[in-house]
């Protein structure tokens, strides 16, 4: 079931990548055409900086930035605003600036430099992000990035904060993201993984954020066109298993520079990463293009 406050929000998503130049400056000008990439292929949405836009190697006036660009030529598409940062400060700032601009919400990582924090250290760093604006936020819990997952004494703590919209699971795991649908259906939860999106759409997801959406987003909105369309389930069943077809190749190369060297394959420039993450080096991108040819997805 969909939170109350945000029940429109539910479909395909795009973890939108963030366009930089070869010397690391971040490209503002191609954000258009990105957005209508998705908008044409069927998603809802798209997230800005999040961990596919490499929030955490952007300023905190780049995030801001970049958000605005989106927002400018959004047009009918939702916006998250990613504004997890590991200072609470930080955090604050990016989240009331989220509310100001016009986000439809925030996706929100818990401070990820303190490995084992308490719940309570976790509630003292979410609830001031609820309360400082009437912006609804999702929770982003990726613990195989973050190293602190959250736990559901975290969430119940929260639970009953009108702010509180939901949560995106990233963690892949079929069993936590079942369990978190059953234990909270007042809330939105969305599949960060996209080898499991047509196991929690029937159980209650209200869609998904996916990193694949970036060079792949019709793959992505044909699970949920499926499942929202097709009874019977066998529409979105067929188009997971593309999906896992997919990742079977994707998952062997270096994901977000992935996306952006499979992009200039579909009329995109040169896309770059910014350090520490490196580019896809020629041989590896001329290896993943072929295998993609070859597998009929380009």
């Amino acid at each position: 079931m969909a939170h109350a406050r945000t029940a429109h929000l539910q479909g395909s998503m795009a973890a939108l990548l963030t366009p930089f130049h070869a010397d690391g400056q971040m490209w503002l000008e191609p954000i258009p055409d990105l957005l209508d990439f998705q908008r044409k292929a069927g998603n809802v949405g798209v997230v800005s900086g999040g961990t596919n836009g490499e929030a955490t190697s952007l300023s905190v006036e780049e995030r801001k930035r970049l958000l605005e660009a989106l927002l400018k030529h959004k047009q009918e598409l939702f916006v998250i605003a990613g504004t997890g940062a590991t200072s609470i400060t930080d955090a604050l700032e990016l989240t009331k600036h989220a509310a100001q601009v016009g986000a439809d919400a925030a996706l929100v990582l818990p401070p990820f430099f303190v490995k084992n924090p308490t719940a309570e250290g976790l509630r003292n760093y979410f609830l001031p992000l609820l309360d400082c604006s009437e912006l609804p936020l999702l929770l982003y819990n990726i613990p195989q990035f973050t190293a602190v997952p959250l736990p559901d004494e975290l969430i119940d703590s929260l639970l009953d904060h009108p702010n509180l919209m939901g949560m995106k699971d990233s963690t892949g795991d079929l069993v936590h993201t079942l369990h978190w649908l059953e234990r909270y259906p007042q809330l939105s939860i969305f599949s960060g993984s996209d080898l499991i999106h047509s196991q929690v759409y029937p159980k209650g997801a209200m869609g998904c954020i996916s990193g694949s959406a970036n060079a792949f987003p019709d793959l992505i909105s044909a699970i949920w066109k499926g499942y929202k369309e097709d009874a019977t389930g066998a529409k979105m069943q067929e188009a997971q298993q593309e999906i896992l077809r997919l990742a079977e190749i994707y998952n062997r190369y270096p994901r977000i520079a992935n996306n952006k060297a499979i992009l200039t394959q579909k009329g995109f420039p040169r896309f770059h990463v910014r350090p520490p993450l490196v580019d896809i080096s020629p041989e590896a991108s001329e290896s993943l293009i072929r295998e993609l040819r070859e597998a009929k997805f380009l």
